[in-house]
This record gives structure tokens, sequence and C-alpha cells, in this order.
């Protein structure tokens, strides 16, 4: 089965650089993979938090982007080095909100997310990405789990 375009939630996890290569081996040959890396923005007191716990030397290269981009960054990179076509969107908003926005937009056949396997307490408090997406994903959706 080969499919085109997939929406691909990637966070350097481990269980995404899985559903990563699921992605790959799933694009059609002429298909395009999106991967969606999406972060939150720290509050302005949070921001201002963290900056003054640094030395003032490093104050000015602070880049609280730097993680995310480089995690899209690591993505891509693997693609093209598979040699898949493949757009990148690095998006400042909820995870799940983030996928499910960009698989609307590029009118997606298939979402791919990893589990990162939370534990009950922070998947009662912060809720699971994968579940968010599944409940209110318009096209087929696959977790991929580490293989145990």
């Amino acid at each position: 089965m080969k499919v085109d375009p997939i929406v691909i939630g990637y966070d350097a996890s481990e269980n995404a650089r899985l559903a990563l290569d699921a992605a790959i081996d799933l694009a059609s040959d002429s298909g395009v993979v999106h991967v969606v890396t999406a972060h939150t923005a720290a509050s302005e007191e949070e921001s201002l938090r963290q900056a003054n716990q640094l030395p003032g030397e490093y104050k000015s290269n602070v880049d609280p982007l730097a993680g995310p981009s480089g995690s899209l960054r690591f993505a891509e990179k693997i693609l093209e080095k598979r040699g898949v076509e493949h757009v990148g969107h690095l998006v400042e908003e909820h995870p799940a909100a983030a996928i499910l926005d960009v698989a609307d937009e590029v009118d997606a056949d298939l979402i791919i997310v990893g589990s990162r396997g939370l534990g009950r307490g922070t998947r009662f408090l912060r809720g699971s990405v994968s579940t968010r997406v599944a409940g209110h994903a318009k096209t087929s959706f696959m977790v991929i789990h580490e293989n145990s």
C-alpha cells in the first residue's frame, strides 16, 4: 500500500524515528511526506527566568527554537538521504492540533505518529498526542509502537 501525502508528527524520540521509517516505506514514489514538529512558546515570564539564569556572555545566544528546529532538520536529512520528497512544518501549537491542521491543509491520506508510552499520570494530566489525533483525524491514522 502506497499513500500520498503523508503527515508525520516528529519530536526526535525513538518512536518518532520509527514512525518516520514507516512513512518512508509507505510513501508512494511521487508522494510527499509532511514532517510536523510542534512547539509551544514559553511565556514571557518563563523566558526571562531562563535567560536570567544564564551567564551574561550567553544571553544573546539563546534560541528557544533550537531544539524543535534541530529535530525537524534531522528528520528532513533522513528523508533527503532516502530520496523522499518532503516538506517541513515547524508549528507553534499543541502537537496534536499542529498535526491535524497540517493534515487538513495538505489533504493527507495518512497521519503517522510514534507512541511515547506516557505513564498514566502524565497521560491523564497532559493527554496523549496519539489519542487526541485519533479522536479528531479526518483521515486514516497509524500509531507506531516501539518493538519490545
